[in-house]
């Protein structure tokens, strides 16, 4: 395997920068609609799913740019009290050893009171073109909440595609953990913010990581190891995160819808700073 895109976790302001960074890439050329595997956690499940399904890193940039106000995206407003409420929550239970501590955060999960399964389907539908599993190479991790290990699904796993990326994305505590195969499953991003170790076979490994190496966060502390890994296996690894304007974009809670439009913009012009020196290693 040659190349691969792995895309991570960051809310909603996330997806947008994201798009953002793609489209410049794209404009010199670097598609990652190219790469011979996608691998998406949490929001990076929204875009690695995205482009998996041919979406035009343009028309998705557009959309992030240019929200409409009915954007199903806008479903629950979630407002920096509430961000930092259900931080704390999360934060109190990740002391420890890392699986007991997944598991914590997943009895947290299932007990938590959020939308119906049905109601954040329903969103994630709205995102993507149909519930069939792309024709191409495609990795999306969740995490189990009762073992709290994660697990890959793909286009071999016996589930409903649209499954597959509301599971990625069901932040404990905000969206629902979803029934799969007997089992509920949460955010990917409970064990990685990237799960890059997902594209252990490629030579060429491209991180989009809109929550980088924060040192806010201790899973994204894993990022580093992955990216270790990978290099001690013989890829090369690029891994993109926020610049400062970026950051100033994202503002403090990446799950505010109002944020997409300037984090878009930002991922845009940080992508296109970037684009000759990514073009030149990707192509």
């Amino acid at each position: 395997m040659k190349r691969a895109a792995v895309f991570g976790g960051g809310g909603v302001v996330g997806i947008a920068w994201s798009a953002g960074i793609l489209h410049g890439l794209e404009e010199a050329g670097a598609r990652m609609a190219d790469a011979d595997l996608l691998v998406g956690t949490s929001a990076g499940s929204i875009i690695a799913a995205q482009v998996a399904c041919g979406e035009k890193a343009a028309d998705m940039y557009a959309r992030q740019r240019y929200p409409s106000p009915d954007s199903q995206e806008q479903f629950r407003p979630y407002s920096q009290e509430d961000a930092d409420a259900a931080n704390r929550k999360l934060m109190e239970k990740v002391a420890g050893d890392l699986v007991a501590a997944r598991k914590r955060i997943g009895a947290y999960a299932r007990r938590s009171e959020t939308p119906a399964v049905a109601a954040r389907r329903a969103i994630i539908a709205s995102r993507l073109p149909g519930d069939e599993w792309p024709d191409r190479p495609l990795r999306l991790v969740a995490v189990d909440t009762d073992s709290g290990m994660p697990r890959v699904f793909d286009a071999a796993s016996a589930c409903p595609f649209i499954d597959a990326v509301a599971a990625s994305c069901a932040v404990p505590g905000v969206w629902p953990p979803v029934p799969i195969d007997g089992a509920q499953y949460m955010d990917g991003g409970i064990a990685s913010i990237t799960n890059a170790w997902a594209a252990v076979a490629a030579d060429r490994v491209l991180v989009v990581a809109p929550l980088g190496y924060s040192d806010g966060n201790p899973v994204s502390g894993h990022l580093r190891a992955e990216v270790v890994t990978l290099e001690a296996r013989g890829a090369s690894v690029r891994v993109l995160i926020p610049d400062a304007a970026s950051l100033e974009a994202f503002g403090s809670n990446v799950l505010d819808p109002a944020r997409r439009g300037p984090a878009a913009q930002a991922g845009h012009e940080q992508g296109v700073t970037l684009a000759q020196e990514i073009a030149a290693w990707w192509l």
